[in-house]
């Protein structure tokens, strides 16, 4: 497949998968075996785990991507996201607050699928927003 094609599946998939915890395009387009670098797992039931333990925190996640770059077999995406948190995240206890955190994604396509993904997200930010983290 092209950049532009992996492009657009990429630009489909992730909003519809994190806003609206559709999966119905990660099913068709995320390989059964994809690794997720971001928390080394491997599998796409895990991949929808990274993203439900998101939303269950935090229920009106909302990703927006800023930039999106394809480049051969990879798609990147810089990204915000925003939330308020409902639900336990990472030990923390619900705190009713709201939070905004930027993220980059890489992800690798074979055969017209997502078979590695890559994530830097600034975690920090967000915890220190919902007070867990002091703030210097």
């Amino acid at each position: 497949m092209s950049a532009d094609e992996n492009k657009a599946i990429a630009h489909a998939l992730f909003p519809k998968a994190w806003n609206e915890g559709d999966f119905s395009l990660a099913e068709k387009y995320v390989a059964a075996d994809v690794i997720d670098h971001f928390d080394n797992s491997q599998g796409i039931e895990s991949f929808k785990h990274v993203i439900n333990t998101f939303r269950t925190a935090f229920p009106d996640i909302h990703l927006t991507v800023q930039d999106e770059i394809a480049e051969g077999e990879r798609v990147v995406h810089r990204w915000t996201m925003t939330g308020t948190q409902q639900g336990e995240f990472r030990g923390v206890p619900s705190t009713g607050k709201q939070a905004r955190w930027t993220g980059i994604t890489i992800v690798r396509f074979a055969d017209g699928k997502i078979v590695e993904r890559w994530a830097n997200v600034d975690i920090l930010s967000m915890l220190q927003q919902l007070g867990a983290i002091p703030t210097p």
